[in-house]
């Protein structure tokens, strides 16, 4: 097996591990801190997030770069550039040094809402994730190029390990007594064994070498460059999906940040699933428009990719809004009480909204190939920031739903009706053609199945996991089968049972 196929194989395994860890430790770690408590565990990550921002998207410049020179075999003049790249990010993470002492010292009047004893533990939280973060620094140009050099296995083990350790040492912290300090001493500390190891990794493995020179001024211009539409990206990404945990414990308290940062979560559950499948086809696009094909060809490609997305994200869709309460309240219901119904309509509330968007994201892959992707970041930054003040506005009279009310409504707008416009009119995309054959055959089907599923839950008890794995497993089966004969067409058929009917002939010989 090849560096690059094993590297794919681990970071499925990583993924599928992250998941777990998160699904089996996140009822352990919010009964053991409660729900306050967790909500400042979780509002400190945030808060640190937004300040990571100060890197202004150069981490994957960099990486962009040594991938470059690597391929080249250019070796001073890598090596000149990460030298230059060391000094840049230490100038950096002393700007983001002035930065953070400056916001802790406004701690307070972020979140007025959080009482004295929240507010010491938020500030001891803030200082340590701080320290690491700006320790990390000088070092990102360094520790993390092991992807540019197409070195996969080695980091994907570690990783995976630090991933296990840290779950255990949690387990045995939580165990022990401790709270979210000691939870986040250990991020801290095992965040500076990884930076270490990278280091060891860069110069002993990979043979990594720097030179450091009087400054360069046209390399930096031309990196601020490259990364200024990643940095727009992250922007994005963090108004949509982090800014309503500061927002949440500003204007509601730590309690319903806790609600929040759960709710939220099945979002970027849902987003993973979703590029499964596009994920592996920017290749083939790029191979398309090379080629010059068509653009109702491209449409074409957008709708087999779509529709598949489609089958698998509204059957995921339909577990959890029928039972998705239910596996809450079984989840972290003996914490949150009541509060389960705020987060399965919030979280349902956010992904009936990305259901287009995430059957589109093909699109996306042949906006880069088209080289017209920065008018879709453009419009996505403003429907962020869109998202941000209605989020904002609405949470201040109804909490937490209407952070999630803000989001949805955003997401409409952005990611469903001005990116559609911007697929048909600059893309030249045939989006009515994509709608009438992705969406509407859904209609006939869904709708029913979806009643019967909910009904179903009501008259059923599911309060067990035995009786809801059971249930929801059964209704997966039978929503599978109608939409297995009713949406699905012949070739997308023979493209889910060519693999099974290879694995039962694989099978029948081994014997």
């Amino acid at each position: 097996m090849n560096e690059l196929k094993a590297g794919a194989l681990l970071n499925y395994i990583s993924i599928a591990t992250r998941l777990a860890t998160q699904f089996f430790l996140t009822p352990f770690i919010l009964s053991s801190l409660g729900q306050d408590e967790y909500g400042i565990f979780m509002l400190s990550n945030s808060v640190i997030v937004w300040l990571s921002l100060t890197d202004f998207g150069l981490k994957a410049t960099v990486n962009k770069y040594v991938a470059m020179y690597h391929a080249r075999n250019e070796t001073s003049q890598m090596a000149h550039f990460l030298g230059q790249s060391m000094v840049l990010f230490s100038c950096l993470g002393i700007f983001t040094a002035i930065c953070g002492i400056v916001c802790y010292f406004y701690l307070g009047d972020f979140f007025p809402n959080l009482t004295g004893e929240e507010h010491k533990t938020l500030e001891i939280l803030y200082l340590l994730t701080l320290g690491n973060l700006i320790l990390s620094f000088p070092l990102r140009p360094v520790t993390g190029i092991a992807s540019a050099y197409m070195k996969f296995v080695t980091p994907g083990v570690v990783e995976l390990s630090i991933s296990l350790l840290n779950a255990g040492l949690t387990v045995l912290l939580l165990c022990w007594g401790f709270k979210a300090i000691a939870l986040t001493i250990l991020g801290v500390s095992t965040g500076i064994g990884t930076m270490l190891w990278g280091l060891y990794y860069a110069f002993r493995c990979l043979g990594v070498r720097l030179v450091f020179s009087r400054l360069d001024w046209p390399l930096y211009r031309e990196m601020f460059q490259f990364s200024f539409w990643i940095l727009l990206n992250q922007i994005m990404d963090l108004f949509y999906w982090r800014a309503g945990t500061p927002i949440i414990a500003r204007t509601s308290g730590a309690a319903a940040v806790t609600v929040f940062s759960l709710g939220i979560s099945f979002s970027q559950y849902f987003m993973t699933a979703s590029t499964a499948i596009s994920g592996v086809i920017y290749p083939k696009i790029m191979h398309m428009v090379a080629q010059e094909s068509t653009k109702e060809q491209l449409t074409d490609l957008m709708i087999r990719i779509g529709r598949i997305q489609a089958a698998l994200l509204c059957l995921i869709l339909a577990v959890f809004l029928c039972c998705g309460h239910d596996f809450l309240h079984l989840w972290v219901g003996k914490t949150i009480g009541t509060e389960i119904s705020t987060v399965w309509a919030g979280a349902a509330l956010v992904l009936v909204v990305l259901l287009i968007p995430l059957t589109q994201n093909t699109g996306i892959a042949i906006l880069q190939a088209l080289n017209i992707h920065k008018g879709r970041a453009v419009i996505l930054f403003y429907s962020s920031v869109v998202c941000v003040i209605l989020g904002y506005l609405i949470s201040l009279r109804y909490g937490a739903i209407g952070m999630f009310a803000g989001t949805a409504i955003s997401l409409f707008f952005g990611q469903i009706f001005l990116i559609n416009r911007y697929y048909s009119r600059k893309a030249g995309l045939s989006i009515k053609r994509f709608f009438a054959q992705v969406y509407i055959p859904l209609l006939y089907s869904v709708p029913l199945l979806l009643l019967a599923g909910i009904t179903g839950s009501f008259l059923i008890k599911l309060d067990s996991w035995t009786s809801l794995i059971a249930y929801s497993c059964c209704y997966a089966v039978a929503f599978t089968a109608v939409l297995w004969r009713a949406y699905l067409n012949e070739s997308e058929r023979e493209l889910f049972s060519a693999p099974l009917k290879k694995l039962i002939h694989f099978l029948k010989h081994a014997r």
